[in-house]
């Protein structure tokens, strides 16, 4: 036997209207149905939560300690059943999933804004490549996303809100000839970018093949900022968007590689769940857009 919630309803009930009788009376169930409720209960937890004074209870100590854990679960209970029936997700918790260049640039300012807006909301971030934000969503384990190149089924809206730039980096370190690299004279240097499973790896690979180039040596990192800092400390070339170093590139801590061929923008789209869609949801995508705006996180929005 496990703990159910109708115990804990008996159990707050009877805390909150002081008898046995008013519990059953308020629940519509018979006095002795809340009566078996608390003994099973009692005999979950392996104490006594009442002592009995006629038609009045008092609570023991276990009986006062169990008052939080009881108030917290059916809470949890009831925001549960309100989530899914209203399909409102700024009802829960808002599951929203970003890719690292979202994250560093806009994310606090997202963050700070839905908190400004709906003070009593949580929100559940996930930080990953396009792969593991599209398997999130196409798995209902999201209700929104920034994702690049995104591979989602039909249950998931995209709203195209731009593309990214990316080009090859390196530190200021790093000896580089005047005239532009051609894939062949890239592909000789210590390169480093995304693992194999993302979408980035294989627009470098991509790359390379188009210029009839394979690089000899390609060192991964599963962390954007990491790789940044990678870049910067000149240990490797990097193909990054140009965004998030926009301001090393600015003040000399970086350079950028001048390259032949240029490399394909990512398209990148705001994806969301079509069931959960209505006015909350639409709050979080305008305040989405908005800052991607502001940032001037991508490119022209792709029509």
């Amino acid at each position: 036997m496990a703990v159910t919630l109708a115990q804990l309803r008996a159990f707050e009930q009877i805390v909150r209207l002081g008898s046995f009788h008013a519990a059953a009376r308020h629940l519509g169930v018979t006095q002795p149905s809340i009566s078996q409720r608390i003994r099973e209960l009692e005999a979950e937890l392996g104490v006594a939560l009442f002592t009995r004074n006629g038609p009045r209870v008092m609570m023991t100590a276990d009986g006062q300690a169990l008052v939080e854990y009881a108030t917290r679960t059916l809470g949890a209970a009831d925001d549960m059943v309100t989530r899914f029936r209203s399909r409102d997700p700024l009802l829960g918790v808002l599951r929203i999933g970003v890719t690292e260049t979202f994250a560093l640039i806009c994310l606090p300012d997202l963050v700070s804004r839905l908190e400004e807006r709906h003070s009593q909301l949580t929100i559940s971030v996930t930080v990953g490549d396009a792969g593991m934000i599209s398997t999130l969503l196409n798995n209902h384990q999201l209700d929104l996303g920034v994702v690049t190149q995104p591979d989602v089924g039909s249950h998931i809206h995209q709203l195209p809100v731009g593309q990214i730039e990316l080009g090859w980096v390196a530190g200021p370190e790093v000896r580089l000839p005047q005239a532009p690299l051609t894939p062949v004279q890239l592909a000789t240097r210590h390169l480093i970018g995304s693992p194999e499973s993302a979408r980035l790896y294989a627009t470098m690979m991509n790359w390379f093949a188009a210029g009839g180039a394979v690089p000899s040596r390609v060192s991964t990192c599963n962390s954007l900022s990491v790789t940044i800092r990678m870049v910067l400390a000149s240990l490797a070339i990097g193909l990054l968007p140009i965004r998030v170093v926009a301001a090393e590139l600015e003040r000399g801590a970086a350079v950028r590689v001048p390259v032949t061929i240029p490399v394909d923008a990512h398209r990148v789209s705001l994806c969301y769940q079509v069931a959960d869609f209505g006015p909350s949801l639409q709050s979080v995508v305008d305040v989405t857009q908005e800052l991607i705006v502001e940032h001037r996180l991508f490119r022209s929005p792709i029509l």
